[in-house]
């Protein structure tokens, strides 16, 4: 049983970077409480949402977690009653959830997991009724034997109707859910760090990685050992590999090419920062960022925004300020949090180097008028969904606004191609200048996460789309 991720709160004192409860707990393959794997999960009787591998995990989550969430659940599994059709489209599902999830972010804004267990809920693939209206009328759901993430009921077909691709793409999430777990257990960390151990003496730019992460980890960071044994594309390890040494000896690069893999999903930020400055060819030797809508992603990926010193020998000096609804808090009397240094590596602090992070808890334009903004080099918004949120008009067009202004080089990222489309029209609305279009980003994270609400099936992956503005034409 993992005994870390099973009292994972009790070791958050001093960092929230812990595990997130899976998405194959919420669908019945692991414990609520511990996430060990299991095929007799215990489900919690009263909202039939949560499941447990033993008694001793129920009552501890109940403690903990559940007893605040348990009440909410039924009155949500009642909603779902009143909703019930014999069968539905994937149109009607998605709305359906869609609008329970904005209904709970209002009830209780901060509670991301209450949310993530509606959306992530397991249903017939066929007829989309949720498990909790089939245990009610004690029709079984038969689970994908190879994902373990997709159903069927037993009124539709015997098998799950999914293709071998979308099979194939749940199966890899499922192993970096595994891995994680496992990473947590041996070294207390949710989140893998892995930034270019010591600064370069040259610059080297990211536009010349023509493969990208991989050219990343081999032409330019520290990282030459995977060359032989991890493919370029990150989908597994070569063919050598298989052939050679002992079964621990031949599970090593595997653990290395996932501990990568994760890794990228914070060491996207800072790399696609790198990238944009590479495009308004930046050259001073002090940096000034604000990231904008930043939320907890921001603080827990802090130690891998080390990077842009390390990759860019002639920076000496990277200030950061975070501004957003859920950003770091000052005390009652003030929004504000000091800047305050962070820690830099050895051979940084012996080059004099140094880095720093402040923060503001609100809306960005609130920030701009207060005294403690300083008009920043780059502006950052990190998959902010400032076109298409509920707090569109309220709270992000006057950012937007101000952002255009001010004339500061702004970047963006999105989700998904869709997400990029829609903001790039609003802004063409503007008159805005793009000094990049909306793109591909070379530097998106690559692990693949469902999505479960805009398309079904669907994989998004963190900051996949960028695109950079700076004023108007």
């Amino acid at each position: 049983m993992p005994s870390k991720c099973k009292t994972r709160e009790r070791l958050a004192s001093d960092t929230p970077d812990i595990p997130e409860l899976p998405v194959g707990a919420i669908r019945g393959n692991l414990c609520f409480r511990c996430f060990s794997p299991t095929d007799k999960i215990l489900k919690c009787g009263a909202c039939r949402r949560a499941g447990y591998c033993s008694a001793e995990c129920q009552k501890l989550d109940w403690k903990i977690v559940h007893k605040n969430h348990c009440k909410i659940f039924k009155t949500i599994n009642e909603l779902e009653e009143q909703q019930y059709q014999t069968t539905r489209t994937w149109s009607e599902y998605s709305s359906y959830i869609l609008e329970t999830v904005r209904s709970i972010r209002d009830a209780a804004p901060s509670d991301e997991v209450l949310r993530f267990v509606v959306q992530a809920q397991p249903y017939c693939a066929t007829c989309r009724r949720s498990a909790v209206q089939l245990f009610n009328r004690k029709i079984s759901l038969k689970r994908c034997g190879d994902c373990k993430l997709v159903f069927s009921c037993a009124e539709c077909t015997t098998t799950p109707t999914h293709s071998q691709a979308i099979c194939t793409a749940y199966q890899n999430y499922a192993a970096v859910e595994a891995f994680r777990i496992d990473f947590f257990e041996d070294t207390g960390k949710a989140s893998p760090v892995t930034c270019t151990q010591f600064p370069l003496e040259e610059r080297k730019f990211l536009k010349d990685a023509k493969q990208g992460w991989y050219d990343y980890f081999v032409k330019i960071s520290d990282k030459q050992q995977i060359e032989p044994v991890i493919k370029p594309d990150f989908s597994g390890v070569t063919e050598i590999v298989g052939q050679v040494g002992t079964a621990e000896e031949r599970e090593q690069p595997e653990r290395m090419r996932m501990f990568l893999l994760c890794a990228t999903d914070n060491l996207t930020m800072p790399l696609t920062i790198l990238s944009a400055l590479e495009d308004i060819e930046y050259s001073k030797p002090s940096l000034n960022i604000h990231l904008v809508g930043a939320t907890g992603r921001e603080f827990l990926a802090l130690a891998n925004f080390e990077e842009i010193l390390h990759l860019n020998p002639s920076l000496k000096t990277l200030n950061i300020t975070a501004a957003g609804p859920h950003s770091w808090a000052g005390d009652k009397a003030s929004p504000y949090v000091p800047s305050m240094n962070l820690d830099c590596c050895p051979v940084c602090k012996s080059e004099g180097r140094t880095r720093s992070i402040a923060s503001y808890r609100g809306v960005y334009h609130d920030f701009a008028a207060s005294s403690n903004f300083a008009k920043p080099d780059l502006v950052v918004l990190f998959n902010s969904g400032w076109v298409d949120g509920d707090d569109a008009e309220k709270d992000w067009a006057p950012t937007i606004k101000l952002l255009v202004d001010q004339n500061v080089p702004a970047l963006f990222t999105t989700y998904n191609q869709s997400e990029a489309r829609h903001e790039e029209l609003k802004l063409m609305g503007m008159n805005v200048k793009f000094v990049v279009e909306p793109e591909k980003n070379k530097w998106r994270g690559l692990v693949p996460t469902p999505e479960f609400i805009d398309e079904e099936y669907g994989m998004w992956y963190q900051n996949e789309y960028r695109y950079l503005i700076q004023g108007k034409l």
